[in-house]
């Protein structure tokens, strides 16, 4: 049995500004003899948070349980698998840097630091053969910015909005400066996005330093004086602060991390971005799909088809060259390498499904001092409802209008796309007929009572845009060379083996489960043998195992090898893998078990992946 911590670590800059310990390490170690576990595991983590000197790192590296470097988004996992005796007891946890997340650059750093950021004691839950936890933690922004001011990495997060309706401002340039005695040193520059939110990442040694550094340091205080300008990305200036609002008690004397609110009076004019479509879902089709020719169609890293719906998407402007803009998908069948077989024909309005492509922001108060002034509503492109509205889309001969909306405060509103464009629904694009599974029973092949083996689908999609109503303007914008597209469904799959047998239809896999013994004699309880059979079909099959619970469990089964892709079929093998291996079903204690046949299918609808497929048998052992 194994035992996994999942979790995210973070740390706060600002109250709105959190950002993930991308590329750090958290070690893991068994508790020091003579430590009060149960006082540890309760303390507040502001409370057990300090500094690990380098002896006590090394002396420490003998007790070393786990430990696992955090990805982009904060997420670890640290795995015990390797840590020899360990039974799911407390233990400490130590975040190791050898840097901080987007510093500025990576020279002159310091040595590595260590810190001991609690104890904790896991509330370990079962998932299958494993035991998991989870601990999340965000460290607060004055613990946190001591660490990034160490490493020499400040950071301002800030937000910029209109003085007057306090709506973000996405799309400016803000400027950080530090006066200085001699000459204000120019710290650095962030775009702000969609939310108005911005970041500027510099080094302490962009504001130390002056024209005769580094003989004469004329820094003498221990942050910057900061004051601001913004701009559009053109440069056209938009706020220009006056140096001498770095000296105001708000602005002196910055520390390593500065929180601060821009407002313009006026909304700057915002040009429009290209309209582009790169993504299906969460996956960018030139980076996370094998897309190009000649390529699998599936996503890279997990290997995955696309199945049922998925959101098409990437950046949608409202105007092209300046006037209202309207938009369309079309498709190609291509063969298993990507190579075109079929014309371009464009997604249908049967062929995609209601889509919310953005928001519409409306200034309208519903009383005087209304909390909540700012009213908003999801703007859907939706072909059960063509028409134009407050809240719908038009869609005209199979192109979607961009909405015009462009006053918050007048009746129309605003509206604000979210990237979205289409919810394609794939059945729909490339047909697949049902699989039916009848007479199939665990053990035997798929193809065994003669249906054939599934195969994926492969399109190409793009998207095609124009100003509305005027096709000599039409233009490719996003076009997506090689997808895989799997939807079979499997019809009559025999569930429950000869326990309590039952055919079941709509299934994404095949997946039957049997005992030869309890084929031979039903219900009757088993006392010399136990042989487990099954059957599992899918084109894009993943992990499938086959795991037994009872007394002294879970047990373990080894696996035979495929004998075909995407149709794995014949006995399992009792008493392995490690940890469950070396049990035999002689030694089992009389009692119930059951036996559980769990298929992985290697799909995708770009943003969720569908749950293992499971049969189950029940035995006794008499």
């Amino acid at each position: 049995m194994a035992y996994y911590l999942k979790g995210t670590l973070k740390g706060a800059l600002c109250s709105d500004c959190i950002e993930p310990l991308e590329g750090l390490v958290l070690k893991a170690y068994a508790l020091a003899p003579g430590r009060d576990v149960a006082a540890l595991a309760v303390a507040r983590t502001k409370d057990t948070f300090e500094g690990v000197p380098d002896d006590e790192r090394d002396a420490k590296a003998a007790r070393l349980l786990a430990e696992a470097t955090i990805d982009a988004a904060g997420n670890y996992t640290l795995d015990f698998s390797r840590a020899k005796g360990y039974q799911g007891e407390a233990f400490e946890l130590d975040l190791y840097c050898t840097t901080v997340p987007r510093r500025k650059s990576q020279e002159g750093l310091p040595p590595p630091m260590q810190f001991m950021l609690t104890v904790v004691q896991p509330q370990w839950r079962q998932l299958r053969d494993d035991r998991v936890a989870a601990w999340d933690y965000t460290i607060p922004y004055r613990t946190w910015c001591g660490i990034r001011g160490r490493f020499g990495a400040w950071v301002i997060c800030g937000q910029v909005r209109h003085c007057e309706t306090k709506a973000p401002i996405g799309g400016v340039r803000v400027r950080a400066f530090d006066v200085d005695w001699l000459q204000d040193d120019a710290l650095g520059d962030g775009v702000t996005d969609g939310t108005g939110h911005f970041r500027i990442d510099y080094l302490a040694a962009d504001f130390k330093q002056t024209i005769f550094s580094p003989t004469i340091n004329l820094e003498w205080t221990g942050g910057p004086d900061l004051y601001f300008k913004v701009e559009t990305l053109s440069g056209t200036p938009l706020l220009a602060e006056p140096p001498s609002r770095g000296r105001a008690s708000d602005r002196e004397n910055a520390g390593p991390c500065f929180c601060v609110d821009l407002c313009l009076r006026e909304q700057p004019p915002m040009p429009e971005p290209l309209p582009v479509f790169d993504a299906l879902g969460g996956y960018l089709y030139a980076s996370q799909i094998d897309s190009a020719v000649p390529g699998s169609g599936l996503t890279l890293g997990d290997h995955r088809a696309f199945y049922s719906t998925v959101r098409l998407n990437g950046v949608l402007p409202k105007t092209m060259n300046g006037q209202p803009m309207e938009y369309r998908f079309e498709f190609r069948t291509t063969d298993a390498l990507g190579n075109a077989v079929g014309p371009w024909t464009p997604v249908a309005t049967t062929q995609f499904a209601a889509t919310v492509i953005g928001k519409v922001e409306r200034y309208a108060p519903a009383f005087p001092g209304d909390p909540n002034p700012v009213k908003t509503a999801n703007m859907v492109a939706d072909p059960a409802s063509p028409g134009a509205g407050p809240t719908n889309a038009a869609i005209v001969g199979g192109w979607v209008q961009v909405p015009q909306f462009a006053n918050v405060f007048g009746p129309d509103g605003f509206f604000v796309p979210n990237g979205n464009m289409l919810n394609v629904m794939t059945p729909a694009l490339v047909p697949q007929p049902a699989l039916s599974m009848a007479g199939v029973i665990g053990g035997e092949s798929s193809t065994a009572h003669g249906a054939a083996l599934a195969n994926n689908r492969h399109v190409a999609l793009r998207m095609r845009v124009r100003v509305v109503g005027q096709p000599g303007t039409e233009a490719d914008a996003g076009f997506c060379p090689h997808v895989a597209i799997e939807n079979t469904v499997y019809n009559q799959v025999h569930k429950g083996g000869s326990w309590a047998p039952v055919d079941v239809s709509g299934q994404l896999c095949a997946a039957s489960v049997d005992s030869l013994q309890l084929r031979a004699g039903g219900c009757a309880g088993l006392n010399a043998a136990l042989d487990v059979v099954f059957t599992a079909a899918h084109p894009n099959l993943g992990a499938v195992s086959v795991s037994m619970n009872g007394p002294g469990g879970p047990y373990g089964f080894g696996m035979p090898a495929i004998p075909t892709p995407g149709d794995w079929f014949g006995q399992a093998i009792n008493g392995a893998p490690p940890p469950a291996g070396g049990w035999t079903f002689a030694a089992l204690p009389d009692c119930a078990y059951i036996v559980t046949l769990s298929v992985q299918v290697l799909l995708t609808t770009g943003d969720s992946v569908p749950l293992p497929v499971q049969d189950q048998i029940a035995f006794c052992k008499k």
